[in-house]
């Protein structure tokens, strides 16, 4: 399994967080790492569709997300892939030089 802080390890950097949100523990920087590979609007969407079932991550999802932005990445990709998105957010340059 790769590493969680690497940029390939979509569902690892979900599965981190939710975990960590769910039990309510501390945040860290590996915690910050699951949102920081230019797909964190995919990981915060996963958390919303998560937390519809799951009533412990729900509880404790908005101490650890800004809502608002959460429910706007969540809406803007709804019925989509979330993996793909992730995939291909990460495809596009972010640095100037990249």
């Amino acid at each position: 399994m790769p590493a969680l802080n690497r940029p390939e390890n979509y569902a690892g950097r979900v599965n981190y967080a939710a975990a960590v949100i769910s039990a309510g523990r501390q945040t860290s920087r590996a915690f910050d790492g699951c949102f920081e590979n230019s797909d964190g609007e995919a990981v915060v969407a996963a958390l919303v569709r998560r937390a519809e079932k799951n009533p412990r991550l729900a509880a404790n999802l908005w101490r650890y997300v800004c809502r608002q932005s959460a429910e706007e990445a969540a809406a803007r990709l709804a019925g989509k892939n979330l993996a793909r998105e992730a995939e291909a957010m990460r495809a596009v340059p972010r640095w100037p030089y990249a």
